[in-house]
């Protein structure tokens, strides 16, 4: 079997993955259903709520058993969260759906990205991976352009149509986890393996040793959760103010192809900019863009800015930590990143939906501004210092 042949087959299952229409319209479906903005965001805490509790477990799964195994088990687990949205009408059949479907993104999170940079190191080619990361974000946003703009126009006659194709489309990403073929990189050296308690240890002890795994952690999954909150928020915002699903998948399409200029370039980008200044930058032009999507007219330009951001710093960011990770720990503490976001979605997301719904969603963007601001310039500023340490020893 090809090793080598992963790469180029994972862009295909990312494009296959993610271009399930129901991402265009899945805040618009429920409220459909006859969901509030608050149930909304509870269903979200839902998500977010597993996400935080599985993580792990899931990730040691990968570490254990397989990426390619996890893989797998993942998109059965997204073919039959869609079929619950479909066939469900009540918040307790949606809470299910959202929770099997939360346990499909955990059994990935970890284990995608393990899998591809477990591959480049076997093949000594890890210095590849920022910009093989570019090309992966590449696959997502135009998987995401595809979405937004079939799904946004499906279901301005029928969502539960919208649903359907999005079902046929995680059958057939389903086939293709099938192909892969596993890296043995992260299995360790003795006969015997370690326990599943012995291994979570080690992997604890791996953030430990490394500090500065938390700080990276911490600096994206902030900037993750507030770009997430005004992404869903910004969509039932659209249709608040008169413009139909098409309109609303439009811009959201816009906005992943904007962020094809900055994935696909990411690498170059952070080759000039260089490590300390791409975070001080990002971090600066992120508050700019939370404040104009909060306090302007111009919220359309800013969301896509904002897009853009977020593609950047998450292939950047992608290979800083994986440089820091041990590959027999790589999916669990992955995994770890992915919780750090979760937990996070849990509290913020409902209360924004919360102010959304009691004084609108102006003030409910303001609120994500004002929480942004203190975080990021903390955690830039503290990443910046931790860089300088780390130089100097």
């Amino acid at each position: 079997m090809n090793l080598k042949s992963n790469i180029k087959k994972d862009y295909l299952f990312l494009f296959l993955s993610t271009a399930g229409l129901s991402n265009a319209i899945w805040v618009l479906y429920l409220a459909y259903k006859g969901m509030s903005l608050v149930e909304i965001g509870l269903l979200e805490s839902i998500f977010h709520l597993t996400s935080f509790t599985m993580e792990l477990p899931t990730g040691i799964v990968a570490d254990y058993f397989g990426r390619k195994t996890s893989r797998i088990i993942g998109r059965l687990m997204a073919c039959l969260s869609t079929i619950l949205m479909i066939r469900t009408g009540s918040f307790l059949g949606f809470a299910i759906a959202f929770f099997i479907q939360a346990l499909a993104y955990n059994l990935e999170s970890g284990a995608g990205d393990a899998l591809i940079y477990d591959t480049l190191l076997t093949l000594n080619e890890e210095g590849n991976y920022m910009k093989i990361k570019g090309r992966q974000e590449w696959s997502y946003q135009s998987a995401s352009v595809f979405s937004m703009l079939i799904g946004g126009y499906v279901a301005t006659f029928s969502y539960n149509l919208a649903y359907i194709i999005t079902l046929a489309i995680n059958v057939l990403a389903l086939i293709q986890s099938f192909s892969f073929v596993e890296p043995t990189l992260h299995k360790q050296d003795s006969e015997k393996p370690l326990s599943i308690t012995a291994h979570l240890k080690n992997s604890i002890q791996a953030i430990q040793d490394n500090r500065q795994i938390l700080t990276y952690v911490f600096f994206i999954e902030c900037f993750s959760v507030f770009y997430t909150t005004i992404y869903f928020y910004i969509q039932n915002y659209f249709k608040s103010i008169g413009h139909n699903e098409f309109w609303i998948g439009s811009v959201i399409a816009t906005a992943s192809l904007a962020s094809l200029l900055t994935s696909t370039k990411a690498y170059k980008i952070e080759k000039h900019l260089g490590r300390k200044t791409l975070i001080y930058t990002a971090g600066i032009f992120a508050l700019f863009l939370f404040g104009i999507v909060a306090f302007t007219k111009f919220d359309t330009l800013a969301f896509i800015g904002l897009a853009m951001m977020e593609s950047l710093l998450f292939v950047v960011f992608s290979d800083y930590i994986n440089q820091l990770i041990p590959s027999e720990n790589r999916a669990t503490l992955l995994s770890f990143k992915a919780m750090m976001f979760s937990v996070m979605m849990v509290v913020l997301f409902p209360i924004i939906g919360w102010v959304a719904d009691h004084y609108g969603f102006d003030r409910a963007f303001q609120s994500v501004f004002l929480v942004s601001v203190p975080v990021m310039i903390y955690t830039a500023h503290k990443l910046h210092k931790e860089i300088d340490q780390k130089l100097q020893s």
